[in-house]
C-alpha cells in the first residue's frame, strides 16, 4: 500500500507548472513602436525564405509582413494550437486508482476493524479509435497551417496594393510638377501675345483653367504620396519610421508579367482551398471516428480486498452496452462531411468566377496600357517635330510649349494606365494567390 502511494506521489511530482505571462497594452504599444526592418529575427526570416539583401522591393516587404503582420501571427499561433491537439489525440486514457478503506465498529472483527480495498480500472480503446482521432487532429493541424499561408498571402497582397499606391503617386508628382511648369511657360507667352494683340483673352483664361486642373491633381498625388509611407507600414506591420528608414524598391511594377497557367494554379494550389481540403479529410476522420465508438471501450478492473484477515485477489470487466450504436453522432459526423465537400467546392466554384473577371481585366487593361504608350510616343514626336519647326523659324515658341502640354498630358495618362494594369495584375495574382510569371 505504501508503494502505491509512493508511486502515486512520483508521478504528482513530474506535472507541469503553471507559467505566469502578464500581457500589458503600454508594453504592447512600446514594442510595436520599436520595431525595424533591421531586426536580426526579420533578417534570419528572410534568411531562411533565401531573400538577398538590399532595398526593399514587394518580395522583401511581403516577407517582413508576414513575419511582423498581427493577421499572420494570430494565424501561426492558431496552427500551434491545432498542433498540439495532435498530442491530445495520441493519448492514452489514463487508469482510474480507487481506495475506499472501510472500518468496523463492532468488536467481533479479527485482527483488524479496517478493511482494504485497493482497485484500478484501466480503460483499453477499442476499434482503433486512437489512429482514426489521431488521423483527425492531423488533418486539422494541416488546415491551420495552409491558413498561415493564405493569411501570409493576403498580407502580401496589402503590401503590393500600398507599394503599387505610393509608387503611383511618386511618379504622379514629378510628372504633374513638369506638366504644371509647362502651363506657367505657356500663360506667360499668352500673356505677351494678349498684350501685343495676338490672341484673345479667351485662350489665355482656358490655359489658367487648364494649369488650376494640374494644380488640383498634383495636391491629390502629394496627398496620396503622404497617407502611401503610412499605408504601406501598417501592411507590413511596422512604425512608419521603419519605412522611411529604408530605401524603396519599385521595380516589380516595370513589367505585367504572364498569366501563364493561372486557372490550374488558382484551382488547385491556393492556400484556401488547400485548407478546405485538408479540412474535409479531417471531417472524414472524424466520420470514420464516430463509426468506430459504435464499439464500447473495455475497463479491465483488476482489485484487491483485505477483509477479516483474509487476502482476496479481483478481477472485473467493464463494458458499454452499445443500445443506440451511436446514431446520433455518425449522423452529425456524415452532414459535417457533406458541408465540407460543399464548402470546398464553393470556394472552388467563387475563384473560377474570380479569375475570369481579373483574367478579363488583365488583357483589357494591358491593351489600354498599349494604346496610351503609343499615344504618348506619338505626343513625344509631334512636340519634337514642332521644335524643330519653331527653331526654323515657321511656328511661334508657344506652339513648341502647347506640343509639349500635349505630350506631358499624354505621359500622365499612360502612367495612368500602367497603374490600372498593375492593379489588374495584382486582382489576378489575388485570384491565383501566386505571382505572375516573369
Amino acid at each position: 500500500m505504501i508503494r502505491a502511494l509512493l508511486s502515486l506521489l512520483a508521478l504528482l511530482t513530474g506535472c507541469a507548472s503553471f507559467q505566469s505571462k502578464p500581457l500589458s497594452s503600454e508594453q504592447s504599444i512600446a514594442d510595436f513602436a520599436g520595431r525595424s526592418l533591421s531586426d536580426p529575427g526579420v533578417r534570419a526570416f528572410l534568411a531562411e525564405n533565401k531573400v538577398a539583401g538590399g532595398s526593399w522591393g514587394l518580395n522583401r516587404l511581403a516577407l517582413a509582413a508576414a513575419y511582423f503582420h498581427p493577421d499572420v501571427a494570430l494565424a501561426r499561433a492558431e496552427a500551434a494550437e491545432a498542433s498540439a491537439g495532435i498530442v491530445t489525440a495520441q493519448m492514452r486514457p489514463n487508469p482510474v486508482f480507487t481506495f475506499m478503506p472501510q472500518y468496523a465498529s463492532f468488536r467481533a472483527v479479527p485482527p483488524t476493524p479496517w478493511f482494504f480495498g485497493p482497485n484500478l480500472t484501466i480503460p483499453i480503446e477499442m476499434a482503433g479509435k486512437r489512429s482514426k482521432r489521431t488521423a483527425q487532429a492531423l488533418a486539422a493541424a494541416e488546415a491551420a497551417r495552409w491558413r498561415v499561408s493564405e493569411r501570409a498571402w493576403q498580407a502580401r497582397s496589402r503590401v503590393r496594393t500600398a507599394m503599387l499606391e505610393l509608387h503611383g503617386a511618386r511618379r504622379n508628382i514629378a510628372l504633374l510638377q513638369t506638366e504644371q511648369g509647362l502651363h506657367e511657360e505657356a500663360i506667360k507667352k499668352l500673356t505677351a501675345q494678349m498684350e501685343a494683340g495676338d490672341v484673345s483673352p479667351f485662350e489665355l483664361t482656358q490655359a489658367r483653367l487648364m494649369l488650376n486642373r494640374t494644380r488640383l491633381s498634383l495636391q491629390d498625388a502629394q496627398r496620396t504620396a503622404a497617407t502611401g509611407e503610412a499605408k504601406l507600414a501598417a501592411a507590413v506591420g511596422v512604425p512608419v519610421n521603419a519605412i522611411r528608414a529604408v530605401k524603396l524598391d519599385f521595380s516589380a511594377f516595370e513589367h505585367l508579367g504572364s498569366p501563364s497557367n493561372a486557372r490550374r494554379k488558382a484551382l488547385t494550389q491556393r492556400a484556401d482551398l488547400m485548407a478546405l481540403l485538408a479540412e474535409y479529410a479531417a471531417s472524414e476522420a472524424a466520420l470514420r471516428l464516430e463509426i468506430a465508438r459504435q464499439y464500447p471501450d473495455v475497463n479491465v478492473m483488476p482489485g484487491y480486498d483485505y477483509n477479516s484477515g483474509q487476502n482476496r485477489w479481483q478481477f472485473g470487466l467493464s463494458v458499454p452496452v452499445p443500445l443506440n450504436r451511436n446514431r446520433g453522432p455518425i449522423a452529425q459526423a456524415e452532414a459535417k462531411r457533406v458541408t465540407a465537400e460543399k464548402r470546398f467546392l464553393a470556394q472552388q466554384a467563387a475563384i473560377s468566377g474570380e479569375l475570369d473577371v481579373a483574367l478579363a481585366a488583365y488583357n483589357a487593361s494591358r491593351d489600354k496600357a498599349q494604346t496610351a504608350a503609343a499615344i504618348a510616343q506619338e505626343a513625344q514626336t509631334a512636340a519634337d517635330t514642332t521644335k524643330r519647326m519653331v527653331e526654323g523659324g515657321e511656328l511661334s515658341p508657344l506652339e513648341h510649349t502647347r506640343r509639349q502640354i500635349e505630350a506631358s498630358a499624354a505621359i500622365v495618362a499612360r502612367l495612368a494606365a500602367q497603374l490600372e494594369a498593375q492593379t489588374a495584375v495584382g486582382a489576378l495574382e489575388d485570384a491565383m494567390h501566386a505571382p505572375l510569371s516573369p
